[in-house]
């Protein structure tokens, strides 16, 4: 079966470019700056980044791996919009605008601690099982 995932070469350059991008993101909030050059940069920089990362293959990307991360994806879109409903009925104005644009990188965040968590205890529990 043909995989759409990038190699897994790609995760280390995704978390280089993650870490940029939130950098500028950061600087971007904290600074109040409002260039569009350093916005476009934390954006496309922390998007890019982050497909990178989630996107990218395990050293041994099998069935089971397969399936941690489509019911990572799973969880994150779903926490991802009960996140969105619920600041849609108490946030209002301009603030909601930011949460929108929060919103572009929550379900990849939430799905990269998901996946990250889901394949921890994976191999906790396959060591447990090679010292029985």
């Amino acid at each position: 079966m043909k995989t759409l995932l990038f190699p897994y070469s790609f995760k280390m350059w995704g978390w280089c470019i993650l870490t940029i991008g939130v950098a500028f993101g950061i600087y971007a909030m904290v600074a109040d700056y409002g260039n569009s050059l350093v916005n476009n940069i934390a954006i496309i920089g922390t998007v890019i980044g982050a497909m990178f990362v989630t996107c990218s293959q395990e050293k041994i990307e099998d069935e089971m791996v397969r399936q941690l991360r489509l019911n990572s994806l799973l969880v994150a879109l779903y926490i991802s919009y009960a996140v969105l409903i619920v600041c849609s009925l108490f946030v209002y104005g301009l603030d909601f605008l930011y949460v929108m644009i929060y919103n572009m990188f929550t379900i990849l965040f939430i799905f990269m601690i998901v996946f990250r968590y889901r394949m921890w205890h994976l191999n906790k529990e396959m060591k447990d099982e090679e010292q029985d």
